[in-house]
């Protein structure tokens, strides 16, 4: 079970990390949540630990109890990896390196904004053993493709996304010499003022209630193994599944009247027909029939189709059972 869990956990993270090179490309913001990094930080550690040599002593000083902030998980994973790579970097490959969570009160300069920092933030810190940072180097570390790697071994891009990423954020940094030798890079986050933020929690299973669902679905899916899936899932939930591996064949039984069909679940990107099109003859052959429809690519398709189709909801890839069970339970009929 621990190592589906690691899988699963893995796919996620390969989904979010798509997701957000195809909104860096488009120059999209991220989608963000209330967070308590805590468990997302812990998390990015254990994948740390396994790309870093064994010489590298990588520690965690994480406080759980330390306030949510307003953040995209992906683009915070990115601010870390960038900063304890720099932190290898720093100390040559061989030394320590310590990452560290807490909420304080700080005042002091941006050290890539120079803007004044004053306030209560969620501090994220990255600190090396490394012998530090000259101030001639200090003052252009966050400028895009500066870098004092020989040619070939660094791009320069790294500490100036970390700025543009914080920022984006609403936050600043600072760094400081660490001690007893190196550096310590501060990443100031404002804490979420969203009521009830401190709950959210990335990686928590949602609580899932126990009653069964009930009603027949008409799931097209053309990959056969994930039909399956999909199927057992479903049918362990209570529900009736008739299961299409093409959605002509799917648009077929939609036209068949006789048949019971409470909510149609469809695959996007499928041969011969897409799940928005086989939506919108559902919505002409049986009108107010509940779609749900899940993807692995949803940029540039128009909500308004969504309404005009039936589609309630749309779940991204991989489909996140809570998620899925939730969206069914409000669009089948009571």
């Amino acid at each position: 079970m621990r190592q589906l869990e690691q899988a699963h956990i893995a796919a996620q993270r390969a989904r979010d990390l798509i997701s957000q090179m195809l909104a860096f490309a488009r120059r999209q913001r991220g989608v963000r949540r209330p967070l308590r990094l805590a468990a997302e930080l812990r998390q990015s550690a254990q994948l740390l630990r396994s790309t870093l040599p064994s010489s590298v002593d990588l520690r965690t000083e994480l406080d759980d109890a330390t306030p949510a902030v307003l953040s995209d998980s992906v683009q915070i994973e990115q601010v870390l990896f960038n900063l304890c790579i720099n932190a290898r970097d720093a100390i040559s490959g061989a030394g320590a390196v310590r990452i560290g969570l807490r909420a304080a009160t700080l005042s002091g300069v941006c050290a890539s904004c120079k803007a004044p920092v004053n306030g209560r933030w969620a501090v994220l810190s990255v600190a090396d053993t490394g012998s530090g940072v000259p101030p001639a180097v200090r003052e252009r570390m966050f400028e895009p493709f500066f870098t004092t790697k020989e040619v070939g071994r660094g791009s320069g891009m790294g500490l100036a996304m970390v700025h543009g990423i914080v920022h984006d954020h609403g936050g600043h940094l600072l760094v400081e010499p660490a001690e007893p030798t190196g550096t310590e890079f501060r990443v100031l986050l404002p804490l979420a003022a969203t009521p009830g933020a401190d709950a959210a929690s990335p990686g928590a299973p949602l609580a899932v209630s126990a009653d069964r669902l009930k009603g027949r679905v008409l799931l097209v899916e053309d990959e056969a193994i994930v039909g399956a899936f999909m199927s057992e899932l479903l049918a362990g939930w209570g529900l009736d599944v008739d299961l299409c591996t093409d959605p002509r064949e799917a648009e077929r039984r939609l036209a068949e009247h006789k048949a019971t069909i409470d909510l149609l679940l469809t695959d996007q990107t499928m041969p011969g027909m897409t799940g928005l099109a086989l939506a919108q003859r559902a919505a002409e052959l049986r009108p107010g029939l509940p779609v749900l429809l899940y993807t692995g690519f949803g940029e540039g398709l128009d909500e308004a189709d969504f309404t005009r189709s039936g589609v309630r909801a749309v779940l991204r890839k991989p489909v996140d059972r809570d998620t899925l069970r939730s969206a069914l339970r409000e669009a089948l009929p009571v």
